[in-house]
């Protein structure tokens, strides 16, 4: 009995690695068939996908955020020499007012009531023929720079005032002390009625008015 155990168990041994191969190779067959063109590891292949990363690379290029560092626009370079702008802060200049060019202060008239209507008759007597009907001016002077004795309706804008005190001065200094236009040979002057006694001084307080008259 224990003769034919020990000779069943010695056959069994040798039974098993075949039994094993045969198992093995069903499998293979089943597979790869009877061509033997398996490739090596398709059975034990195994498919990987990549890790995935923190910023894909196909993703753009990440813009300016609040915790990256801005960039600045560089400031146009200065003007080459000779062309350098100038910042040197202006000051437009003030027209002075007008002044005859025979010097002299106002006269005693600045103080004095006009009248209006006596300065009319007085300016048609002894103005009108320099200084045109109502003072319109269009007279010709030859010699002179403007080539005309100026208008006095409208007058130069530089001697009006607001305040009649200051107006009344601007007129008064050419009435009393005359004045010579500019130019080479002004064939027209301007006669200095006060410092010649020619009118009085109420006679120019009223030619005075009327010139104001005339620029209300």
């Amino acid at each position: 009995m224990k003769r034919d155990f020990r000779s069943a168990m010695i056959l069994l041994a040798f039974s098993l690695p075949v039994i094993a191969a045969l198992f093995i190779g069903s499998i293979y067959f089943a597979n790869c068939g009877v061509n033997n063109d398996c490739a090596r590891g398709d059975l034990a292949a195994v498919i990987h996908t990549p890790i995935p990363t923190l910023l894909p690379a196909t993703l753009p290029a990440p813009t300016l955020g609040r915790y990256l560092t801005p960039t600045f626009t560089e400031l146009p370079s200065p003007t080459s020499a000779g062309q350098a702008d100038d910042l040197t802060p202006t000051v437009e200049s003030v027209d002075e007012v007008p002044e005859p060019s025979n010097p002299g202060a106002p006269g005693p008239a600045v103080n004095l009531v006009g009248d209006a209507t006596a300065g009319a008759a007085l300016f048609k007597t002894n103005c009108a023929s320099c200084h045109g009907d109502q003072g319109v001016g269009g007279v010709p002077n030859p010699g002179s720079d403007d080539g005309t004795v100026p208008p006095l309706n409208p007058i130069d804008p530089l001697l009006v005032d607001p305040n009649y005190a200051t107006f009344a001065s601007n007129i008064d200094l050419f009435i009393q002390h005359g004045s010579v236009p500019e130019g080479p040979s002004p064939w027209r002057n301007m006669p200095g009625w006060g410092d010649n006694d020619a009118l009085t001084q109420q006679q120019i307080a009223d030619l005075i008015a009327y010139v104001i008259s005339l620029n209300k």
